[in-house]
């Protein structure tokens, strides 16, 4: 991270031999710790600026589409924001799969203990949403926009890590 603060999750399994979702984890626990030092020496920048700071111009966030290795890097993004706000916790397994009936990927990010919330999910079909199971998260039949009680959408598509963010805690303040 301090050579390469955009190093990717390809090249660390490349590098390194490891497999995808352990250099997904390790890079999404790294990050979220360098954002967390970056807001400790400056307490006045938001999440969002801080992640900016330690992206280079020419690794930006992947665009919306359906390959996993651009869904990875966009929900290490969005993991490292929540583990910099203190929502979830460091280390903890992010993981990109194909999602219920295997039309689409799907991710979930399990958050704090004691939020009221167990964990986020992300469809590439509809976007952020808060989960009712911290176990099995994304659920198997639960089709690109369940709703059901607890269940919060928290964004469209691919937003910005600190959208996404913003949204779970006006969940959480509202729960």
């Amino acid at each position: 991270m301090e050579a390469d603060p955009a190093v990717t999750s390809q090249t660390v399994v490349a590098e390194l031999g490891m497999a995808m979702t352990t250099a997904m984890s390790a890079l999404a626990t790294l990050r979220g710790r360098c954002i967390a030092d970056v807001l400790e020496e400056e307490p006045a920048l938001g999440i969002e600026e801080a992640a900016t700071r330690l992206r280079s111009a020419s690794e930006p966030l992947p665009p919306p589409g359906s390959n996993s290795v651009s869904a990875g890097r966009y929900v290490e993004g969005v993991a490292a924001a929540l583990v910099a706000a203190g929502l979830a916790e460091a280390g903890d397994r992010v993981d990109v799969v194909e999602g219920p009936g295997g039309e689409a990927l799907a991710a979930a990010i399990c958050l704090r203990e004691g939020l009221g919330v167990p964990a986020v999910v992300w469809d590439e079909r509809s976007g952020w949403r808060t989960a009712v199971n911290r176990r099995h998260p994304i659920g198997k039949d639960a089709g690109p926009r369940p709703e059901a009680p607890g269940i919060a959408h928290l964004g469209a598509g691919r937003p910005e890590p600190a959208a996404v963010t913003t949204a779970l805690r006006e969940v959480l303040t509202t729960a």
